[in-house]
This record gives structure tokens, sequence and C-alpha cells, in this order.
């Protein structure tokens, strides 16, 4: 078995997959670390979750050994959620081999139910195993992930265009959209409240396809803090932090800037 793995409690987790699973399939990795889901779309928007080890009740897999493997988004959010709102159920996963289906066993913990669901995997060729976080090192603004959703729905949301800019003078960070009806903005001071950490070594601008942003307001919104950092080439990361109980798991959504 390359991977094997239980967990009891996993209504956090099936929200936020559900919330992100707006492309047909994700790549699996199950690391050292944790479980680690991405999804790409077209090269220029690429979402990742994170649900760590810690969330698991029992993980195990085979050491030194790259595990990685592709599964539809939809079946496997479909048999997470195979009891609806019902009880607390628990599931355990299971990956015997390359080829090989990504077996779950969802257990009801009220009443003895048990259903065994089985999802076809494809081989993953050319996975790019790069860092974006890497490439997001010029400025780095966090802050309270409920703001920053009240601040994007505030925004013209028919507009097609949104202007991200950091520097080091006020107003520190604004936002604006543009679109047919016209332009609206709102700025926020490095002094804020809800902001905690703010780290601008450069003055940056640039602008983002609004409705990139608007696709991860969902998961935006099982957040607690958001941290948005950018980089020279304009590469906007957003990483959400989303407490589950005592632990945290962790989305990380990347876009390309438009060129002029």
């Amino acid at each position: 078995m390359l991977f094997s793995a239980e967990i009891s409690d996993f209504k956090t987790v099936y929200n936020v997959l559900k919330a992100i699973a707006f492309k047909d399939f994700a790549v699996v990795r199950p690391m050292e670390e944790g479980l680690k889901l991405t999804l790409e779309e077209m090269k220029n928007v690429e979402t990742s979750a994170y649900v760590p080890r810690n969330m698991f009740s029992t993980y195990r897999l085979v050491e030194k050994q790259e595990i990685i493997f592709k599964i539809s988004m939809k079946v496997f959010t479909d048999c997470l959620n195979i009891y609806g709102d019902e009880g607390n159920p628990s599931v355990k996963l299971s990956y015997k081999a390359p080829g090989s289906p990504l077996c779950l066993v969802v257990k009801h913990s009220d009443e003895n139910i048990t259903v065994d669901c089985e999802i076809n995997t494809m081989n993953v060729d050319d996975f790019p195993d790069v860092s974006l976080a890497e490439e997001c090192d010029l400025n780095k603004i966090v802050l309270n992930a409920s703001i920053l959703v009240e601040i994007l729905q505030r925004l013209d949301n028919a507009a097609d265009e949104l202007t991200i800019a950091l520097s080091p003078e006020p107003p520190h960070f604004a936002l604006s959209a543009t679109g047919v009806a016209g332009e609206s903005s709102v700025n926020i001071s490095k002094y804020s409240d809800s902001v905690t950490i703010f780290q601008c070594k450069d003055s940056c601008v640039s602008k983002y396809a609004f409705h990139n942003i608007r696709q991860v307001l969902k998961v935006m919104n099982y957040a607690n803090k958001v941290a948005i950092s950018t980089g020279e080439s304009g590469l906007l990361g957003l990483q959400l932090v989303i407490n589950s109980d005592d632990n945290q798991m962790y989305v990380e959504y990347y876009v390309t800037s438009q060129v002029d």
C-alpha cells in the first residue's frame, strides 16, 4: 500500500474542497507533511489545498517514493458527502499502486453503515514541482479574511479587471475594479486593525482578470486569515488559513497578471 490515511472529522475538509472544485480534475500528492490537492486552469491560475498530517488520525505512506495521481474532483467530493449533513462520518483513504483506484471507506458515526467507494485514478505526466510561493517574495500583507471578502464583494461585481497596488507609502494597499460602469476602489492602511503583517519592499501595481479572483471568494468565506503576496513578475498569491477545531488547513491560490 503506497498510501493510507484516516480522518474522523472531515466536514471542514469537504467544505473547502467543494468550494475550490471549479475544475474537473485534481492532482493528488500524499507527502510527509500531509495531503496536497492541486487544480490548474490554463496555466494562469493554480489552486492547492493542503490537509496537514496532524488532521488525520492515521497517516501512512511509503517513504522516499513520489506518490502522485489525478482524480475527478466532483466524484471525490460526492463520495465525501455521501451521507449529506447527517452525523459525523469518518473516511479511510487508501492507494495501493500506480494505476490503482483511490479507495474510500466512509463510515457513519451514528448508524452502522459503511460505504466503500473506488475512484479511478490517472497517471500524471510532467507535473512541475515548483514552489510558486518563492516567486511571490516582493510584497506581503496579511489581514482578516472576512474583511477582504467584504471588500471584494463591495467592488463592482460586473467589473472585468481588478487592480492591486501595494506601496510603502500611503495608502499602502489599494484595490480598484474597472468595468463598463466605471471604476470603484478601496484603500487600506497598514495601520488598520484588520492588518496583522505588512511587508513591502517596493511599490507595485498589477492587473488581474476579476473573474479569477471572484472564484476564490467561496473558499475565502471559510478562512480566518489571508496572506496576499506579489512577485516581480506580477504573480499574485493568496494563502488562506482555515481553522478546524485545534488544527489548521491551508489553501494557496496563484494568478498571473494581465499584460496591457
